[in-house]
């Protein structure tokens, strides 16, 4: 009988802040039953994720029991000498020596082969069953990403020769489908390949899906393109036959498995075909709102079955009745408002900037009554009690309307407040947009597109106005976004570490873009963890992230499937077991 261990080790790549971890961590907490993931590495490449990947290492190792008080004193401090203090104090304790060895600042494709395959194997030891999460990084892969790499930009525009721009486009076309970021996927096959899990979960963008490379590599103007994920989902089911012995180091051997096995590659959300047996692409595509997200992030994720487990079959994530919305989780949050990034920057001065950011002509042209009506009355006001926030802020937000289950995987009782909690800075030429924006989301319930804006809201950008002034068709149309209070937010992404514009707060008083932790309850992040770094590197890992709560979900797909492998393994066992009764007996 092949032994099967109740707790799984889990191998996580391109972690993150670690969303795919912290979701499998708490499957038993959350979804009952006898699979206990345990993390044992989760590798990152950037120092201030890994820092981050690191602490919440530290909360797992007290799984089933209490946090200890420091960690709290460390979240919910606002002073550097006495977060350093309470640090101090984390980092003589046994569990964060374990958290140091299982939060790895490593990048896959650069790091040396022996050393990375010997972690790998030491973190999943003797365990007969493994997990591998996580997926290359997709950058090449997005959708925006495409369109603004393989654009030709604005000087290049400025050119009147045509033969010009296209020498200029052919060469970005060349950089694009060259790049390295279109193969990182390999990073993940090599140790599919080598260490072969009994299961994988893989995500990435929804790009992925359009995303074409030139057939064979070849860089003729006239070959056709194919898919990038027609080939992902060929070489993730035979990762052998990819992959060319030549290329690994002379002692590769030393990793090379008994028998090279290959994958059924499922989606969660989705049956295969009945006729064919496949899946089409679009199933693989997970639509996170439909999963009690509050946010409509759509992700594709794989998930990998070793084919030694033919009868494994996945059950399909569950739908939710209702969607969670954004005012769901984040409006029981302390309400803030924004910052001025030049000048005085008292309640009293913020309120006189929003005022004259609108009057003497732009609220003359909100031709929408009930819009401008809003707009009237926040303006209009003598003061503001609002304040800005900081790094903890009181009183507690219970997650009151979100729903028991969200509460229960958010809310953390002993928590005294909320941790990073501050506004941002806003430029005052911006207030009136973020003003028009957010008054007209709480109106029409929907954010308005530029076509929408009135002529004195539009930014003063050449990719907005043409040279005449007037409004251009060139740009993006939704560049100020408001998230609308009873939907779910809008995707999450890095970008909001560069500006807030695509992430403005449904309540027009506040005239501001999101918090981190309003950010961070938007994908799903428990209110107890915390993202190190400063303000900009704590958005670019939220937005980095998968939700959490989705990845917990996941979990509990993958652990039925162990279920039911283990129970496969059992029934042999068992007729094993019977045939060698027999044959004693015969025998005797």
């Amino acid at each position: 009988m092949i032994g099967f261990s109740e707790e799984i080790p889990v191998i996580d790549l391109f972690a993150g802040p670690g969303g795919l971890s912290e979701g499998f961590s708490r499957n038993n907490e959350f979804n009952g039953g006898n699979t206990d993931f345990s993390i044992r590495l989760s590798i990152e490449k950037d120092p201030v994720a890994r820092r981050t990947l690191r602490l919440r290492a530290f909360v797992r190792q007290f799984k089933g029991r209490c946090l200890p008080a420091a960690y709290y004193h460390y979240i919910e401090s606002t002073e550097a000498e006495e977060r350093q203090k309470w640090a101090a104090e984390l980092e003589g304790m046994e569990e964060w020596s374990r958290a140091e060895n299982e939060a790895w600042e490593r990048t896959l494709g650069e790091v040396e082969f022996g050393e990375l395959h010997k972690k790998i194997n030491d973190a999943i030891g003797e365990a007969d069953h493994w997990v591998l999460l996580g997926g290359p990084p997709c950058q090449a892969y997005s959708l925006a990403g495409r369109a603004r790499r393989l654009g030709i930009g604005s000087k290049a525009e400025e050119e009147e020769d045509e033969k010009t721009k296209g020498n200029i486009r052919d060469e970005k076309s060349k950089d694009f489908y060259k790049d390295k970021k279109h193969t990182l996927y390999r990073e993940y096959l090599e140790i599919v390949a080598l260490h072969q899990p009994s299961i994988f979960v893989m995500e990435n963008v929804r790009g992925i899906l359009s995303s074409k490379v030139k057939a064979n590599g070849r860089d003729n103007s006239n070959e056709e393109f194919e898919y990038v994920f027609d080939h992902i989902l060929k070489d993730l089911a035979n990762p052998w036959g990819v992959l060319d012995d030549a290329g690994f180091p002379s002692d590769w051997r030393k990793y090379e498995p008994v028998k090279r096995h290959r994958y059924f590659i499922h989606s969660f959300v989705s049956a295969p075909n009945f006729i064919t047996g496949d899946n089409d692409r679009s199933d693989y595509l997970i639509e996170s709102e439909n999963h009690g997200v509050p946010q409509k992030r759509h992700r594709v994720i794989l998930l990998g079955i070793r084919d030694d487990y033919p009868e494994a079959v996945p059950v399909q994530l569950k739908v939710r009745d209702e969607p969670v919305t954004i005012s769901q989780v984040i409006g029981d949050l302390p309400r803030l408002r924004s910052g001025r990034s030049r000048g005085m920057d008292s309640g009293k001065d913020w309120l006189q900037a929003v005022r004259d950011s609108v009057e003497g002509g732009p609220l003359d042209q909100v031709s929408e009554p009930d819009v401008k009506k809003l707009m009237q009355e926040v303006i209009c006001r003598n003061r503001t009690r609002l304040e800005r926030g900081g790094l903890f802020v009181r009183p507690k937000a219970e997650l009151s309307s979100a729903g028991r289950e969200l509460k229960k995987w958010m809310y953390d009782p002993e928590l005294s407040g909320v941790c990073q909690h501050e506004s941002r800075c806003h430029m005052d030429s911006d207030f009136k947009r973020y003003l028009f924006v957010s008054a007209y989301g709480e109106k029409k319930k929907v954010s308005p597109k530029l076509r929408h804006f009135p002529e004195l809201f539009l930014p003063d950008h050449k990719n907005v106005k043409d040279e005449n002034g007037l409004k251009s068709n060139h740009g993006f149309p939704d560049r100020f976004r408001v998230q609308v209070a009873d939907e779910p937010a809008t995707t999450i992404t890095s970008h909001i570490q560069k500006d807030g514009h695509y992430f403005i707060h449904y309540d027009p008083e506040q005239c501001r873009s999101l918090t981190v932790r309003e950010a961070a309850r938007a994908q799903t992040f428990p209110d107890n963890y915390y993202f190190e770094g400063n303000r900009t590197q704590q958005y670019g890992q939220v937005g980095n992230a998968v939700p959490p709560y989705l990845a917990v979900q996941l979990a509990g797909v993958v652990a039925d499937v162990i279920d039911q492998i283990k129970d496969t393994e059992q029934d042999s066992a068992g007729k094993c077991s019977e045939k060698l009764k027999k044959a004693a007996g015969s025998n005797g």
